[in-house]
């Protein structure tokens, strides 16, 4: 292996390999930053069918841009070998996460997979489905951020599939039922292996075992996937829930899209999901396929309808007298009653805004009680203050009357786009929401200092109270470099393109030409070569506010 890749990337070690390809971590010479670069095996690169995989792998991730997503920096070939090179993610697979600690904890686990299915969701809007979601595809980084990598059997929309109809790719142990089939990809071929991920955090391991990958894939096929309260009792069976969903072996009883699954996933930890019953996979299919049954038989109970009214006419006529008989008794009682419980009737008092001790207190010296409480995240109100009681305040209602309470868990946080803003700025507000703010400095001649320029969460995306709120930047630092020797005696234009490619602010200063003349009347240097730098070639510049550099030359 060549200590430099494409004349740029500097070869550190190796760090992992692959069915087709080497990975190595490397520094890119030009940023000056670590890097991943991922290379096809020189054996298979005359391989036409593993040429096209590589390179399809490099077109599927390139058309991705997200957070949870592992980003592509640079695609090429050089010297006969094909590489993609990308951004060095400090940090273990989920699957060694999973070995080293076991089963993960509930919240962090429904975080990870939140990050996840949203990327997943991504790639899904992108025409692009995974086909190899497993733990040992998705690395976490220590501040918990996750990045979902290898594209490298991806089925692109618009692209011809390389893959034969009876070639089954993938790892057994996550792949949905249908693939082990040879049936066509889906998107809900990825949800399936996203719920075998979410078994996995929440258990520690895979479902199933066995000698052989055939054993494994059929029991993928005719079996459930086991309960994972069997194996924790505490999970919340909102949680099970979509496990149960995402891993249905029919196609149809499982998650219509990687957005459905993951604003369920959002919610499952809310109290107000507590007392969810257990999710039965018959008995939803038995509701399919009575509303398809329903939305078909529509215009016969339309034809039905008709004929019935005419029937119904003639029944009126008798029933109305009835009817009008049992009213005018109802009110009579009505009125009755009502002048005898008159002194015995109270209103709900106006609780909103007050807590919940306080609220209760109120409630109850005038004479009812406080039925149940019913909490929920919301964007305006702080933890634990009453924002809705039903009946609402001032109705009317008997005295010992029961009323309900709904009672704020916290304020949901909505996040933001950060980029561009200065860091001083964004961290402080940031941590007073709760935030644990990771900064990593990056050297950068486009940005000024102290300017963010990415961010690990995307725009838009709600956290609730309870979520575990780390975000990371990256922000801007001022450029640094060592004043190259070579620029010595370098053409002046040739000297200054290089220096503020480097990120260096170069002005020039031009000698009086007699200076560069000897007794002949000849010049001493080339006209328009460097002769004098300041500060001096050969020493270490660091490019900060108002500080250039200038070279002279005749």
């Amino acid at each position: 292996m060549a200590e430099m890749i494409a004349n740029r990337y500097i070869v550190v070690k190796k760090i992992g390999e692959g069915g087709m390809a080497d990975v190595y971590l490397a520094i890119d010479s030009i940023l000056k930053r670590e890097v991943a670069v991922k290379v096809l095996r020189g054996d298979l690169a005359n391989d036409p069918v593993n040429l096209t995989r590589f390179k399809r792998e490099a077109l599927a991730i390139t058309s991705t841009s997200h957070p949870n997503i592992v980003e592509v920096f640079d695609v090429g070939q050089a010297d006969g070998k094909h590489f993609i090179v990308m951004e060095y993610v400090h940090s273990k697979t989920l699957k060694q996460l999973i070995r080293s600690r076991g089963n993960i904890p509930i919240d962090e686990a429904v975080n990870i997979m939140k990050q996840l299915v949203s990327a997943v969701e991504h790639a899904h809007k992108m025409g692009i489905i995974h086909r190899d979601v497993k733990s040992q595809n998705v690395l976490v980084k220590d501040d918990g951020t996750v990045k979902l990598s290898d594209f490298g059997i991806a089925s692109i929309v618009g692209v011809a599939d390389i893959t034969k109809t009876d070639t089954v790719i993938g790892s057994v142990h996550y792949m949905a039922p249908e693939l082990a089939q040879g049936q066509p990809v889906k998107v809900q071929s990825d949800i399936y292996s996203l719920g075998i991920v979410f078994y996995e955090l929440l258990t520690g391991d895979v479902p199933y075992h066995s000698e052989t990958a055939v054993e494994v894939a059929l029991k993928h096929m005719h079996n459930d996937v086991p309960p994972v309260k069997d194996f924790n009792s505490q999970i919340p069976q909102s949680v099970e829930n979509i496990v149960i969903k995402a891993t249905a072996r029919k196609i149809n009883l499982r998650y219509n899209s990687a957005m459905e699954m993951y604003n369920d996933l959002v919610t499952c930890l809310d109290l107000a999901r507590n007392y969810e019953p257990k999710l039965d996979l018959k008995e939803a299919e038995e509701k399919k396929k009575q509303e398809e049954n329903k939305k078909q038989s529509i215009p016969q109970l339309i034809r039905r309808k008709k004929k019935k009214n005419t029937d119904y006419m003639n029944a009126f006529a008798i029933g109305s007298a009835g009817i009008l008989a049992l009213i005018i008794l109802f009110l009579l009682i009505k009125l009755t009653n009502g002048l005898s419980l008159n002194s015995e009737r109270v209103r709900i008092p106006n609780v909103l805004m007050y807590n919940v001790e306080e609220a209760t207190a109120i409630i109850e010296a005038q004479g009812l009680k406080v039925q149940s409480i019913n909490y929920e995240s919301t964007f305006d109100h702080e933890k634990g203050i009453v924002f809705s009681i039903s009946p609402s305040a001032g109705t009317e209602v008997a005295k010992n009357s029961s009323v309900v309470l709904t009672v704020s868990l916290g304020k949901k946080f909505k996040v933001g786009n950060y980029v561009g803003q200065d860091i001083n700025f964004v961290k402080p507000f940031l941590e007073q929401a709760g935030f644990e703010v990771i900064v990593s400095l990056v050297e950068s001649k486009d940005h000024k200092k102290d300017v963010i320029i990415t961010q690990s969460l995307y725009e838009g995306l709600i956290l609730d109270p309870t979520d575990k709120k780390i975000i990371a930047f990256d922000v801007a630092t001022d450029v640094s470099f060592l004043i190259p020797l070579s620029i010595e005696g370098m053409g002046i234009n040739e000297a200054k393109d290089l220096l503020e490619s480097m990120g260096g602010k170069v002005v020039l200063n031009q000698l009086n030409i007699e200076d560069n003349l000897d007794e002949n009347g000849d010049y001493i240097v080339p006209p328009g070569t460097v002769v004098g730098c300041s500060p001096s070639w050969g020493t270490y510049y660091v490019q900060t506010e108002g500080v250039v550099i200038t070279l002279s030359y005749y």
